[in-house]
This record gives structure tokens, C-alpha cells and sequence, in this order.
């Protein structure tokens, strides 16, 4: 088990390094451009909404009220009080049960060890199993190996609930992204928490004197359980609403969705040019609506010209004029030419094939 002392040390060598990174990523999710942020997509609402659920059940669950009672708790007895005195004083708070019958008897014979390994395991584990009894020597294995099941189904169901919030059926892309890493987080708290009760050491309990002193490390793993389900439950669903609304974890578009989109594009394009093309041959063709373009195009000449023969209008252009810089607007004219023909060249009917520059000189 890690010790305080070792965090400390590793919290002294990694912070300095650690801590500006974190700082800095805050302060880029904070200076992220409005543009880029997106609205949440109602899939990954759903997936949101199983995360949420899931954490608040895990949190509810490390209420005292969804644990087995501690006898030893309840009735403010030391871990060695007799088993006799531990059934008179939980008499007086309520009416015995089988299982706190059986559960005397079980203190009765297993005595110092029976007491440990209900700290360790609970009560349903001691009243329940058929392997072994308090005081075997291999005790501690068939519990640990009978508890197990019950210690893994929460985390089994935890784990159900990962799978589903994260299926792209139902969270789409942005939940998907972040299934393996749900994954391999979930079966790592199963896994620490079944490491931490197989090579719990119970000899602090035998030597404690106090009921203050005794690690009831059943009780304690419920709340510890759910607190980590919760705290897992609530930052993965922050980073999958951070990436899915563009705050943070964006990643590029691959080659074959970037080509598809510039497909879909140029089709576009295309189909608004061939449209423009219809409607251009439809005007054409037609004498009365030709009549009406070279009327327009006639009277707007008329219009032009006598708006630019107004004294005040030629001021303001002379004016104009004055401040323009010819020499930029001929380099901006002469670059946006090159962008439209620069890779195209015009055959002569000699074979010749001049640059653009030159055909348009010429």
C-alpha cells in the first residue's frame, strides 16, 4: 500500500512539473474562441444522462443506510468485548436476529480471529460462507475468494453502465473516442480495490485497544467505492462535454473525411454553377427576357452617368482617389488574376502555349 510519506515525495517532484502544465491548459480552455464552441448534440444529452445517473446511485450507496449495520459500532464495543456482552447490548436497541445469533456463535469459536475477519469481510460474508471457519489456516483466502463475487458485481454493473454511455449508437462519435480509456478505468478500480482487501493486513486491528482504533475496512470500502465510481463517472463525463462542444480534445478530421467533405463541396459547386448555367441559357434563349437584360444593363448605364456628372459625387470620388494606393491595388488585381489562371495556359492556334501573364498582355 502506498504510503503518505510517498505521495508527499512524489507530490514534491512532479508538481513543479505537473502543475504549470495544468495551469496552462486551463488558461487555453478559457482563451478558446467563441466560433469554435458548438452546441451540445442531443446523443451526447443520453450519454451525459447515463453518466449522471450512474455517479448519483454510486453516491447514494455510501449512505449508512444501504450498509449492513456494525455491531461493534452500534453498541460502542471494543473488538475484544465477549460475544455474551455484544448480544445483551444490541438486545437493548433492538430485537436479535438469526444472524446476530449466528453471528455469537461464530465470535464465540473463532474469538480474536473471527472478529478481525468481520472488520475485514463484514457480517453477510462471516454468517454465510460454507468453506471455511474463524481460526482455519487458510481463513483469509476462502472468504477473500467467497467475498470477491460480491465485492466486483458493483463494479461489473459500473462497468455495464461505461459501456453503454459510451457506445456510439447511442453518444455518437464523442462518447466512442473515450470507451477504452472508460474502460481500463473502471477495470482498474475493481482491481485496486480486490488488491487492497487481498493484502490488507489485520495485525493493527489485533493490537488495537480502543474502538477508535479498529480499521472496519468493509464499511470503509462501500463509501470508497462510491466515491471513486462517482469521481469517475463526473470527469468522464466533463471530457466528453468538453470535446463534444469544442471546448477541448479536438481532434483533426482524417484524410478520408477531409476528401469527402471537399467532394461534398465541389458537387455543390458545381450543381449552383450548372443552375447558373440554366438559368443563363433560359435568358438567352428567350427574345423578350433578353430585351429586358440589355434594357437593364442600358438603363443602368444612363443611370450611372448621370449620377457621376453630380458636382458633389465627382468631388468625393477625386477625393477617393487621392487616397487609394494604385501601386497596392494593382498588386492585389494582379495577385487574384494569378490565383484564377495561374495553372492555366491558352493554346494559339500555332501550337503556341504562352502563359496566362503573356495571353492576357497580348
Amino acid at each position: 500500500m502506498v504510503s503518505w510519506k510517498t505521495i508527499q515525495t512524489l507530490g514534491i517532484f512532479l508538481g513543479p512539473i505537473l502543475l504549470p502544465r495544468a495551469i496552462s491548459y486551463y488558461r487555453a480552455l478559457r482563451s478558446r474562441p467563441a466560433s469554435q464552441i458548438k452546441p451540445l448534440s442531443p446523443r451526447t444529452s443520453y450519454a451525459l444522462g447515463i453518466l449522471f445517473l450512474s455517479g448519483l446511485l454510486f453516491f447514494l450507496s455510501t449512505l449508512p443506510f444501504f450498509h449492513p449495520e456494525n455491531i461493534f459500532r452500534l453498541t460502542s464495543s471494543r473488538l475484544g468485548t465477549s460475544a455474551g456482552v455484544l448480544l445483551t447490548r444490541l438486545s437493548a436497541l433492538h430485537p436479535p436476529k438469526a444472524s446476530d445469533e449466528k453471528l455469537r456463535s461464530i465470535f464465540d469459536t473463532g474469538g480474536l480471529d473471527a472478529r478481525l475477519l468481520y472488520a475485514r469481510f463484514g457480517p453477510n460474508v462471516l454468517t454465510t460462507c460454507p468453506f471455511a471457519t474463524p481460526g482455519d489456516r487458510d481463513a483469509g483466502q476462502m472468504y477473500l475468494i467467497y467475498a470477491a463475487p460480491s465485492m466486483l458485481a458493483p463494479h461489473l454493473l459500473h462497468l455495464i453502465a461505461l459501456g453503454v454511455a459510451t457506445s456510439r449508437s447511442l453518444s455518437g462519435s464523442e462518447g466512442s473516442k473515450w470507451r477504452t480509456v472508460a474502460t481500463i478505468a473502471g477495470l482498474a478500480l475493481a482491481a485496486a480495490e480486490l488488491y487492497y482487501i487481498a493484502n490488507y493486513d489485520s495485525t493493527p486491528n489485533a493490537r488495537s485497544t480502543r474502538l477508535t482504533e479498529v480499521d472496519f475496512v468493509y464499511w470503509k470500502m462501500h463509501v470508497y467505492r462510491g466515491l471513486a465510481i462517482t469521481t469517475l463517472d463526473a470527469v468522464l463525463g466533463w471530457v466528453i462535454w468538453l470535446q463534444a462542444t469544442g471546448r477541448a480534445f479536438i481532434t483533426p478530421p482524417t484524410t478520408s473525411d477531409r476528401i469527402a467533405g471537399v467532394s461534398r463541396g465541389l458537387e455543390g459547386v458545381v450543381g449552383k454553377a450548372r443552375g447558373l448555367g440554366i438559368v443563363r441559357n433560359g435568358v438567352v434563349r428567350n427574345a423578350e427576357m433578353r430585351r429586358r437584360v440589355d434594357g437593364y444593363w442600358v438603363k443602368e448605364g444612363e443611370v450611372m452617368k448621370d449620377v457621376f456628372e453630380v458636382p458633389e459625387v465627382l468631388e468625393a470620388q477625386r477625393s477617393a482617389l487621392k487616397r487609394l494606393d494604385i501601386a497596392r491595388v494593382g498588386r492585389e488585381a494582379e495577385g487574384f488574376l494569378d490565383g484564377i489562371f495561374g495553372n492555366l495556359q491558352f493554346v494559339r492556334p500555332g501550337g503556341e502555349a504562352p502563359a496566362v501573364q503573356a495571353a492576357v498582355e497580348n
